[in-house]
């Protein structure tokens, strides 16, 4: 029974590292693009103002990656702690009940 729980949920743990991957390439393309804008704004005439205008960018566009990684995580905890509970189990069941009683 353990096993074939444990069976399920490789699978979603690999889409799991598989987000994970796609996330950090989209926050990789972003930082990115944040680097070429502040970039941009020191060849203007209001620094100050082009720098906060990227930044704020930045942060609106990495908080829905932001989100989407708490997302995972949180699934992923569940996860393994479903896991451990079935390793748990898996070992209470294992041992002989004879050793149990003295």
């Amino acid at each position: 029974m353990g096993q074939s729980d444990h069976a399920m949920q490789l699978p979603e743990m690999e889409a799991i590292a598989e987000q994970r991957i796609a996330l950090a390439e989209e926050k990789k393309v972003i930082l990115d693009h944040f680097q070429v804008a502040s970039k941009a704004c020191w060849k203007q005439f209001a620094v100050n103002d082009c720098l906060f205008k990227a930044k704020q960018q930045k942060y609106q566009a990495l908080s829905p990656l932001d989100q989407r990684e708490m997302a995972l995580n949180a699934r992923q905890r569940v996860l393994k702690e479903s896991e451990r509970q079935q390793r748990i189990v898996g070992k209470t069941q294992d041992t002989p009940k004879d050793k149990a009683m003295p």
